[in-house]
């Protein structure tokens, strides 16, 4: 199995910061101990092509890492090594997403930054990444239409505002309701679950409104497989076990793949007081897609955990 990972990400440093960076190199780490080929990405993208999702006026705020009205809602440092990691992480989304058209899916070691608006900065999101990739491959004619589906506990703002009205662009974000963003942007389909709510209503939701992302047809899936919907984040209130985020990793990992659809799986969020728990939960992940990309029929539950 091929992971893309930027090896310039093992020095993203935010400090005594909730966001756990450093699960970027554990993850790296542990999938290269699992027979994993790491494809690499050592040129961030270009401020050029970033102009494809952001405002000329926000990315020079970001080229001279300077505090404006565009870059304060930011809820991280910003320094100049910090964007460049934001860059790398594009570019790594880029990749997974052109390797996923070529093997049917690929494991992204980041990504997901879905607060990102075009001409501001929001959350722990500077570049939406997300957005640049399929607006890349748009530009490239490598695709025509694409599908997000964003299984963050947070809903993915800004990258339902960046594709609002774009019928080429599917957008499917299921979340907790009272929970930031507030006010929530408007994307093709958004469910918006109550605090506490654990497996079986969550998945019974996800397989409710799955099928309408399977009728749109997408050329590719862009899947945002943030887990902090996992019961003991700290910063969600859903109540979702282990074995209920792989459950939902599989019904929407396995049901792209058995619709021939490609799927690149980027990280999102994960705020688990233990970052071992976070990193325990991106390798199921990451083994789902694997047991997905390989058929097997009766996967170990316990194969990455």
């Amino acid at each position: 199995m091929i992971a893309v990972y930027a090896p310039g990400l093992a020095s993203f440093d935010l400090g005594e910061h909730v966001f756990p960076a450093g699960k970027y190199r554990i993850l790296a780490r542990r999938l290269e101990e699992r027979g994993w080929v790491l494809l690499p990405v050592e040129t961030p993208v270009s401020w050029e092509d970033l102009r494809l999702v952001h405002t000329p006026a926000y990315l020079e705020d970001l080229r001279h890492a300077r505090w404006t009205p565009r870059t304060r809602f930011s809820e991280i440092p910003l320094t100049s090594g910090i964007v460049e990691a934001f860059r790398l992480m594009a570019a790594g989304t880029l990749l997974a997403a052109r390797q996923a058209l070529e093997a049917g899916g690929c494991f992204h070691i980041g990504g997901g930054f879905h607060h990102a608006y075009p001409d501001h900065a929001e959350g722990f999101c500077y570049v939406n990444d997300l957005a640049f990739a399929i607006r890349k491959l748009q530009q490239e004619g490598m695709i025509r239409k694409a599908a997000v589906v964003d299984l963050d506990v947070h809903q993915g703002n800004g990258t339902a505002f960046i594709f609002a009205d774009d019928p080429t662009v599917f957008t499917f974000s299921m979340h907790q309701e009272d929970l930031y963003p507030v006010p929530k942007e408007s994307g093709d389909l958004d469910v918006g679950l109550p605090q506490g709510t654990g497996d079986e209503p969550y998945l019974a939701a996800l397989r409710k409104h799955l099928p309408r992302v399977w009728a749109f047809e997408p050329d590719l899936l862009l899947y945002q497989a943030g887990v902090d919907p996992f019961r003991e984040d700290q910063l969600g209130g859903l109540a979702l076990t282990v074995e209920g985020l792989r459950e939902r990793d599989r019904l929407v990992i396995e049901g792209a793949v058995r619709r021939g659809i490609p799927v690149v799986v980027t990280l999102g969020g994960g705020y688990a007081r233990r970052i071992e728990d976070t990193v325990r939960l991106h390798l199921q992940t990451a083994g789902v897609l694997e047991e997905a990309l390989s058929g097997v029929d009766n996967p170990r539950v316990d194969a990455y955990i």
